[in-house]
């Protein structure tokens, strides 16, 4: 959005607001004064540094309600005013924020208030997570093969049928970022070799790996029959399994699971599964 935006060559500044204490936070994007706190000193903030560009405020739902109000205030007003200062100044930045979990949750939930999603969702994009774009999946794995590629100084680094299967069928609750992990991890436990392999994934994953292929046999092997029979049992064993893990909490084994809890609600309906907890 701001490459390509007219302010293309104005500043782009990125802040995750999960990863920044709150009394931190507050003097980063607000800037400070000397003397405002001890060891203070005369300081822009984000938005003052971002001028006439973009600031990219990350996990907007992580802030306090304290600090969304202030926020607010700013974004109306069009002004910032540092901590301990006197003088309002006029920001020009564009605000552009996400939060990684619906935004109706959020504010249910008192993380997010609803006067301050109302002002911020102008115009509002949703990115469905990476299990619902298999086909973004492949993409991005030769994506990030070169990147690292790169970044390592290897050449040539392939991946074997087997795992590419595994890389598209996986659920992905970590999302883009839980990919190129991945990836990252493949290629430098490689050694010599040139080829990425299963035997490459991370620990987590390879124990995934085996109860999913241990879960398949005991079935094909216990009760043969239709490629829709086995899918089904191999279904109902993996939302049975989820739901004694948590106890029958559904929306605690959905989202183990990758899916919505109306998702898993209509699977159990369908398998004839009952749950304890919503």
């Amino acid at each position: 959005l701001h490459n390509y935006s007219s302010h293309s060559q104005e500043p782009f500044i990125a802040i995750n607001c999960a990863a920044i204490p709150e009394t931190l936070l507050e003097s980063s994007l607000f800037g400070t004064v000397k003397g405002a706190f001890t060891g203070a000193v005369d300081n822009p903030g984000l938005f003052e540094q971002a001028g006439k560009g973009t600031l990219f405020l990350d996990e907007i739902n992580s802030m306090s309600p304290a600090l969304q109000a202030k926020l607010l205030r700013v974004l109306q007003e069009k002004y910032v005013r540092r901590l301990g200062g006197k003088t309002d100044i006029p920001i020009y930045c564009r605000v552009i924020s996400s939060i990684n979990v619906d935004p109706w949750e959020c504010i249910s939930r008192g993380e997010l208030r609803k006067d301050l999603f109302y002002r911020i969702a102008v115009i509002s994009l949703y990115v469905p997570p990476l299990r619902e774009r298999k086909d973004d999946i492949d993409i991005l794995i030769d994506y990030f093969l070169k990147k690292f590629q790169k970044i390592y100084g290897r050449r040539s680094i392939k991946i074997s049928p087997e795992m590419r299967i595994f890389l598209m069928k996986y659920q992905w609750p970590g999302n883009v970022r839980e990919l190129e992990h991945v990836i990252e991890s493949a290629i430098t436990m490689l050694g010599e070799d040139k080829i990425i392999k299963t035997d490459h994934l991370p620990q987590y994953l390879k124990i995934k790996l085996s109860q999913q292929e241990q879960g398949i046999l005991d079935i094909t092997t216990r009760e043969p029959g239709t490629l829709s029979h086995i899918l089904a049992e191999v279904e109902s064993q993996a939302i049975k399994e989820a739901l004694r893990k948590y106890q029958g909490n559904i929306t605690k084994a959905a989202a183990a699971l990758g899916i919505s809890r109306q998702n898993m609600q209509y699977r159990m309906r369908k398998l004839g599964i009952k749950g304890q907890k919503a």
